[in-house]
């Protein structure tokens, strides 16, 4: 087997404490992809120093990381930096766990954006096209975000109403700044939530984009499916904490499936984003929920993710304690916990 180099950017310690690896392979369609060089990021500025580079991958498309257990983002270029590698996974938690963690990646053709004059001198615009293998996506949304400390996730700053058949976006009267473009399309159509096996995303290889007033950029930005769901529940802050698992049933004690759970550490629920949210519920309804850190969260399952819930969506909350609420200690997990869910009704 090929040895792979690994960079590693520190000044100090030459040798690795609590070592992990990420191994991988990137393809371009269902082909291998030689020649691309992965990196990991401490977070989703590209810009910076990576934490760890491999050698380019080789003709079977495979590469090998070496790094402290951590979260990073993954990400990669050809040598002429035509081609950009995404992976549907960011950010990825890894551990001095024996087995390595598997982590592939897709490469998609890099165009660079267009910068054109803007009518209003005191503000600035974006707005490009959405491809999919190289054919125009649409029912699609572009999430702009002004921070990358929450990874890219949610509604973000501004969010695009869907593209057209023509995969066109646009977004007008943008303060000067810098911003982190994202796009999605999910199967179930839905604005925001988490990306499952199969639906649509892209990352604009040039993040963060700088608008400046009385200029438009126009870019093409191109999306791929993820190929695998391999990820239990997307937990928003990246800390390992407590375990919540049970089961959503409806008021005749039927398992739910397909449910998200949920938790908040604001009593009041309303449009911010959870601290917390499972992968959908099993057949038998059952589901594992992952925390950030101990504290009191409160908890319930819905149908959907984002937005209020509507009516005639299944939505319920855990009614053990008068608020909703549950406290957990760091590192405990509490199992056999039991949600109860029925269509919302607005009198």
């Amino acid at each position: 087997m090929r040895t792979l180099l690994i960079t590693f950017l520190s000044l100090f310690c030459p040798t690795l404490i609590n070592a992990a690896v990420i191994e991988g392979r990137v393809v371009n369609g269902d082909l291998p992809q030689a020649g691309i060089q992965i990196m990991a990021f401490a977070n989703a500025v590209t810009g910076g120093e990576p934490k760890a580079v491999a050698e380019p991958t080789s003709t079977e498309g495979l590469y090998r990381l070496e790094l402290p257990a951590g979260d990073y983002l993954l990400t990669g270029w050809n040598s002429d930096r035509s081609q950009f590698a995404v992976c549907g996974r960011n950010p990825v938690r890894v551990t001095d766990r024996d087995e390595p963690a598997w982590v592939g990646l897709q490469v998609v053709p890099v165009t660079p954006p267009e910068i054109r004059p803007y009518e209003d001198t005191y503000s600035a615009a974006i707005e490009g096209r959405l491809l999919a293998e190289g054919r125009p996506l649409s029912g699609a949304y572009v999430s702009l975000y002004l921070d990358a400390a929450e990874d890219l996730k949610g509604q973000g700053y501004r969010l695009s109403l869907p593209t057209g058949e023509d995969g066109y976006f646009r977004f007008d009267g943008l303060p000067e700044s810098d911003y982190f473009l994202v796009a999605r399309k999910r199967q179930d159509g839905a604005r925001v939530g988490p990306i499952r096996e199969g639906d649509m995303f892209g990352v604009h290889p040039g993040n963060p984009l700088t608008a400046r007033s009385g200029q438009l950029i126009k870019l093409d930005l191109h999306l791929v499916a993820k190929l695998k769901d391999e990820i239990n529940g997307e937990t928003i802050a990246r800390s390992a904490g407590p375990v919540i698992e049970g089961i959503i049933i409806d008021p005749q004690g039927s398992p739910v499936p397909g449910l998200h759970v949920f938790a908040y550490t604001d009593r009041v629920i309303g449009h911010q984003r959870p601290a917390a949210l499972s992968a959908p519920s099993e057949a038998d309804g059952r589901f594992t929920l992952h925390l950030p850190a101990a504290g009191t969260y409160y908890v319930g399952a819905r149908q959907h993710y984002g937005d209020s819930p509507a009516p005639g969506e299944l939505f319920g909350m855990y009614d053990e304690s008068a608020d909703h609420g549950l406290t957990m200690a760091g590192g405990e997990t509490r199992d056999n916990l039991k949600i109860v869910v029925e269509p919302v009704a607005f009198n």
